[in-house]
């Protein structure tokens, strides 16, 4: 076997191998968790706008770290919070805050368990929130809910 083979063969399963090392991106949506996030995010604007505070606007940079909080709960089948400061310097946010739940139910009902817990609710009527991502995901028949507030610097 000459050399020239043999490279090409140890280049060919260094790219397989390395292929195989890379994680792979999270699993898409399902129409019925895309709809569960936004009947949420419908939800909050309606308890915001309840207390005269503006309704909140959809943000890419947030609705990408909402998907991957709620990707990462349902996928470790625990309930926990990012670092909420890679958020902000990737969002180029001056404040940012996060609410993250799980449980059986519906939108409404998660968001008023939301308002039932006192730092949850401070997020939800926090005036200078602006922005925000949602996103829901189901597994093990409960929904893992994360929600991403924003300011912008």
């Amino acid at each position: 076997m000459s050399l020239r083979i043999v490279v090409i063969r140890l280049l060919a399963l260094a790219v397989i191998v390395t292929g195989a090392l890379v994680a792979s991106p999270a699993p898409a949506a399902t129409l019925a968790e895309v709809k569960f996030g936004n009947k949420v995010h419908q939800r909050v604007n309606e308890v915001r706008a309840n207390h005269d505070l503006v309704r909140l606007k959809k943000n890419k940079c947030l609705q990408r770290f909402a998907n991957r909080q709620a990707n990462a709960m349902a996928k470790q089948k625990r309930l926990f919070h990012q670092d909420l400061g890679k958020i902000l310097a990737a969002c180029n946010l001056r404040r940012v805050g996060e609410n993250v739940i799980v449980g059986p139910g519906n939108p409404r009902q998660q968001v008023k368990n939301w308002m039932n817990s006192p730092p949850h609710r401070a997020n939800i009527l926090h005036r200078p929130f602006r922005i925000t991502g949602v996103a829901a995901r189901k597994s093990g028949g409960v929904w893992w809910v994360a929600q991403v507030f924003g300011r912008k610097a």
